[in-house]
């Protein structure tokens, strides 16, 4: 069931880019009788599949997400509006489901981050609409008897406003007062530094965000997990080469009970939880997993991140390599396992 998820999850995903292709094309060249029934019937059958794997998330999922909202507001624009085509906001699900891929790294960060900072953000806004208003009336009042066309009333004015606070200054309007020439520069020069604001607060933690899911591990931080610290610096080097960083979200299932054994799992930050009766909760420098590879059985219990995690995946194929040079590392997975097991 895991596989086919994955699978159809990556042929949602493709699907979704090439409609977003199509709706740029079709916006962009006039279409003979053949490509026009072509078309029709490519998002037809689009639709039916997006239908279809909406209802397959809701069973799945139990609750309305953001990104599914979006998806099924898509979905019934096209079924009963049509009056615009919406199919561009599923960009953010294709983001969704290739979230892992490191091209897509930064811009995943940037949209979490933006997120988790909105109510920052916000309020910088709010101050800066506040500015907006009392910068707008000012000058309106100083140049509405010089310029009555341009400054007659606020919400003109609020157009002078807006760019003088932006510093973009089209130079389609302008004061023609001395106090509002003083003014409106005094606005510029605090414009700057207001939009400066929450751009700073973005990038400090879209920085501390992306320095968390560097895919870059040291071999200091390797030696720090009790499983490798005993081994030698070279078999230290060998395993850095081996491991796959992944960085998960917060309730994402690692893997289900009944599942094939195919890696080792280190946690390098963050938490998971092994559902088992009484669920155990594995913190920083834990690792799992190593059960199954041991025995060559099925997974004996799902785990699912507790709080955002970055783990260590060492495939089951270097694992083996590994222990048939270090035999010192099967013993210790074995004492584990054994201890882990009861």
């Amino acid at each position: 069931m895991k596989v086919f998820e994955k699978y159809f999850d990556d042929f949602i995903g493709y699907l979704i880019i090439l409609n977003v292709i199509h709706q740029i094309l079709i916006s962009s060249y006039p279409l003979s009788k053949n490509l026009l029934i072509l078309s029709e019937n490519f998002i037809l059958f689009s639709f039916g599949i997006f239908i279809f794997e909406a209802i397959f998330r809701i069973f799945k999922e139990r609750k309305f997400s953001t990104l599914l909202l979006i998806d099924i507001i898509v979905i019934f624009n096209h079924l009963f509006i049509s009056i615009i085509d919406l199919r561009i906001f599923r960009i953010f699900r294709a983001y969704s489901i290739f979230s892992q891929l490191r091209v897509l790294l930064p811009t995943n960060t940037l949209l979490k981050t933006i997120w988790k900072q909105r109510l920052s953000i916000l309020g910088t806004q709010i101050v800066v609409f506040s500015l907006l208003l009392i910068f707008s009336v000012v000058i309106h009042f100083l140049e509405k008897d010089l310029q009555p066309e341009a400054f007659g009333n606020i919400l003109d004015s609020m157009w002078y406003g807006i760019a003088t606070l932006t510093t973009v200054g089209y130079g389609d309007v302008t004061p023609v007062s001395d106090l509002g020439k003083l003014i409106s520069s005094f606005a510029m020069f605090l414009g700057i530094a207001m939009f400066a604001l929450p751009a700073a607060i973005l990038a400090s933690a879209y920085y501390e965000d992306i320095q968390k899911r560097n895919f870059l591990v040291s071999l200091e931080a390797i030696t720090e997990i009790n499983l490798f610290s005993n081994l030698p610096i070279r078999a230290i080097t060998k395993i850095n080469s081996k491991l796959e960083p992944l960085v998960l979200p917060a309730k994402q299932i690692i893997f289900e009970k009944g599942d094939i054994a195919d890696a080792l799992y280190v946690i390098e930050f963050g938490s998971v939880q092994v559902e088992i009766e009484t669920p155990v909760v594995l913190g920083s420098g834990d690792y799992f997993g190593e059960t199954g590879l041991i025995s060559q059985a099925e997974r004996n219990a799902t785990i699912s991140v507790l709080e955002e995690a970055k783990l260590l995946k060492l495939s089951k194929e270097s694992l083996n390599e590994l222990i048939e040079e270090y035999p010192a590392l099967f013993e210790d997975l074995k004492q584990s396992a054994a201890d882990r097991t009861g």
